[in-house]
């Protein structure tokens, strides 16, 4: 098959699993072209593979208008890959741009008598829950949903979140993310760990977009209660607009030796690697692929019992699931698996067995493939 995925290049849930999807596909033989206004995050991870390709987005500027013209460059740029490439599916990851430019490309190729590519929009979850519960928007995100040709969801939550906000005329296929447990697995980097703590302390990671719905303040919330009672020390993996809040209270708490900011990091595998236990305190996550990057890799998950979080925790299992907003429960857990390395050891080996079993790619994959090729049938 020959598809296009479109979908942002910033560090983020979409813009990660759209690249994983994208290289997936490419090694089983397909043609994938990715189409951004700059390359994805994870784009350049891969080995060379002769069936990926990169299509850049040039802005549109003109004095006429206070800001690019991005949805219009990128609906033309669409159509114009989909016509020379020969484009058979368009796969837009998120609503808004990604899908309305999709569909205009596809109705500007139809009525000119060129193709009849399918769109297939893939939700995330703010496209949902944040920007299409915008009362000028929702009209636009209800429109792309009913024009695609397929509409998946990336958890139960974002799929019941979806139908109750926009009640789609078509059904909703969820399909989870997923991940390639051969790339994330634990590996042993005593060098590595040395760097960042000695052989008492215990390390805490944090990896996310730190925007607001992440609420990484909590995280420095909860460290600073940690620390006082075991000694350790927390890494936070990432960069957002909530990073000079998130420097002000670590002043303020004076951790300045106990926390690293170490901005955006391609060698995540590495640092969860040498983490005791993965933290996140998001007011809501769709989904929540950092977390289970952090199971893949044998660590514990303590967070806020929040969106499709659930569908990746197991309570008591391979994490714990808090009340939202309950630091305290949310010390006490944590603090229960700093002190027990064996419980914590089980609950990460618990944890690396669930992902492989429900969540590898080799598992996911094949589910998108069904998809498209249930769109060839129809067609």
């Amino acid at each position: 098959m020959k598809v296009a995925i479109v979908c942002y290049p910033t560090i983020g849930g979409s813009g990660i699993v759209a690249t994983e999807l994208a290289n997936s596909l490419a090694h089983l033989g397909h043609q994938i072209h990715i189409i951004s206004y700059s390359p994805p995050f994870r784009f350049n991870n891969y080995d060379y593979n002769e069936n990926i390709f990169f299509h850049n987005v040039s802005l549109v500027s003109y004095p006429l208008f206070e800001f690019p013209l991005y949805s219009i460059a990128l609906a033309g740029k669409i159509a114009e890959v989909v016509e020379e490439e020969k484009i058979e599916i368009v796969h837009c990851h998120y609503a808004i741009p990604h899908a309305i430019s999709g569909i205009v490309a596809k109705d500007l190729l139809f009525h000119c008598n060129k193709t009849n590519v399918k769109v297939v929009t893939t939700l995330h979850g703010t496209d949902v829950t944040l920007v299409g519960n915008q009362p000028n928007l929702r009209k636009i995100v209800t429109y792309s949903l009913n024009k695609s040709d397929k509409i998946t969801c990336v958890s139960n939550f974002l799929k019941r979140t979806t139908i109750d906000v926009f009640s789609p005329a078509k059904p909703i296929e969820m399909i989870h993310n997923f991940i390639d447990t051969n790339i994330f697995k634990r590996r042993n980097l005593p060098n590595l760990r040395k760097h960042f703590a000695n052989e008492d302390q215990k390390i805490i990671i944090h990896i996310s977009n730190f925007r607001p719905v992440k609420r990484t303040e909590d995280v420095i919330k909860v460290f600073n209660l940690i620390q006082k009672e075991i000694d350790s020390i927390l890494l936070l993996v990432g960069d957002g607009p909530s990073m000079p809040n998130i420097e002000n209270l670590i002043h303020d708490f004076k951790l300045e030796k106990k926390v690293f900011c170490l901005g955006e990091q391609n060698g995540v595998v590495d640092l969860l690697s040498i983490s005791d236990l993965f933290i996140l305190t998001s007011e809501i996550e769709s989904f929540g692929l950092a977390a289970l990057e952090a199971l893949s890799c044998e660590v514990p998950v303590v967070c806020y019992n929040v969106g499709g979080l659930p569908e990746i925790i197991d309570d008591g299992q391979d994490g714990f699931l808090i009340p939202f907003g309950n630091i305290d429960s949310f010390v006490d857990k944590t603090l229960l698996l700093l002190r027990n390395d064996n419980l914590r050891k089980e609950l990460g080996f618990n944890g690396r067995k669930k992902v492989v079993e429900k969540f590898d790619k080799d598992i996911i994959v094949p589910k998108y493939l069904n998809l498209y090729f249930d769109l060839f049938n129809n067609r």
